[in-house]
């Protein structure tokens, strides 16, 4: 049973009970899917590739893998280890936070603006 979208609190459930989020496109442009699954302390397995890449710290937020079955059940497998998705969790929510806030934004968006006076 497939649904084209979610709605929010229907997302923020599947979320809160997943231990990783598995996103498989190739050569995807940014992506919100990794950033939200991160904001709600997931870790996040993804293509090595595209948006992905600017996102997910390798090892430290998820895994970044090529994209084949073999790797991506290492990287599921390594998320399996409660402690081990619990840790990538958590440094995957503060990297949100670090990086992709709005308050980060705002305050990159007030830079490049003041740089321009």
């Amino acid at each position: 049973w497939l649904l084209p979208s979610f709605t929010t609190a229907q997302r923020a459930l599947l979320l809160a009970a997943c231990t990783a989020v598995v996103y498989t496109p190739t050569n995807e442009h940014f992506g919100i899917v990794p950033l939200e699954a991160m904001a709600h302390g997931r870790p996040v397995v993804a293509c090595n590739s595209g948006g992905p890449r600017e996102s997910i710290e390798h090892g430290a937020t998820g895994y970044l893998c090529e994209p084949t079955p073999d790797e991506f059940a290492a990287a599921l497998t390594r998320c399996t280890d409660e402690p081990t998705a619990t840790k990538l969790g958590q440094r995957a929510r503060q990297r949100v936070i670090d990086a992709f806030s709005r308050a980060k934004f705002g305050a990159q968006l007030e830079r490049y603006l003041r740089d321009m006076l």
